[in-house]
């Protein structure tokens, strides 16, 4: 597994551009993400399809809409998404595609979520997207050194407008959360949480399914805790011996 992007919709929708990074393709952003396996959070709005052969679904946040495109390959994600009534609030791990009529999500899991939830994702991403903005007005500057914001500016002639209505865009998002500093403070440091617990079991490791049960006991959905397992397995800090099992590297 790999560590997952975060990204707000109306990031993800501008992204035209596919660029080798880190030995795998990925669409890049404006605001110079990389985005191959994407964590999003939105409310699902409309399915359309057959439940049998492949739904799309629209999951939007305050900036846009995410396509959300499952298949018979996947054929739990599809019962899962199948089973989700609109409208409700979605969590969703997938890879992110180029398509005809701008980016789609492939879902590897999707669950029905709160909007705490919802509101944590908001949070974070903002926080990812300002640092990413901090970055690309640096390399416009001058200044610093970032592959991919460097990619960017290139890709799609960033300018300081550019990051001004991103970093708008962004600001916009963060304000629809109540007390977006209370929601920072009280978060749960997921990866360290979940880190400990591995550390704890050493050698015999630990089944994810505890895991997300230890995640489940501090308000965290089961796809958030997949997507911190990601995190953890792509620094090193664990690996997977066999489907299932967490083990400390």
């Amino acid at each position: 597994m790999e560590a997952a992007a975060r990204v707000f919709a109306g990031e993800l929708g501008k992204a035209t551009r596919t660029v080798r990074f880190e030995g795998q393709d990925c669409l890049l952003t404006p605001a110079g993400a990389c985005v191959h396996l994407v964590y999003l959070v939105g409310a699902l709005t409309a399915v359309e399809g057959n439940a049998s052969v492949g739904l799309t679904a629209r999951v939007s946040d305050p900036t846009g809409v995410f396509l959300v495109r499952a298949t018979a390959r996947e054929p739990e994600v599809l019962a899962a998404l199948a089973g989700i009534a609109p409208p409700a609030f979605v969590a969703v791990l997938g890879y992110a595609e180029p398509g005809r009529q701008g980016p789609t999500v492939r879902p590897i899991s999707i669950a029905q979520v709160d909007r705490a939830v919802r509101d944590r994702w908001l949070v974070r991403v903002a926080d990812r997207t300002a640092a990413r903005l901090e970055s690309l007005a640096a390399r416009l500057r001058g200044e610093g050194d970032d592959i991919l914001a460097d990619e960017a500016v290139a890709a799609y002639r960033v300018t300081p407008a550019t990051v001004e209505e991103l970093r708008a865009m962004a600001e916009r998002a963060l304000g629809l959360v109540p007390a977006a500093d209370s929601v920072r403070a009280e978060g749960v440091d997921l990866p360290a949480l979940l880190l400990e617990r591995v550390q704890a079991a050493g050698r015999d490791g630990v089944e994810q399914a505890e895991l997300v049960a230890l995640g489940a006991g501090k308000g965290c959905a089961k796809v958030e805790v997949e997507e911190a397992l990601a995190g953890l397995l792509e620094e090193g800090e664990c690996y997977m011996p066999r489907r299932g099992l967490i083990r400390l590297a």
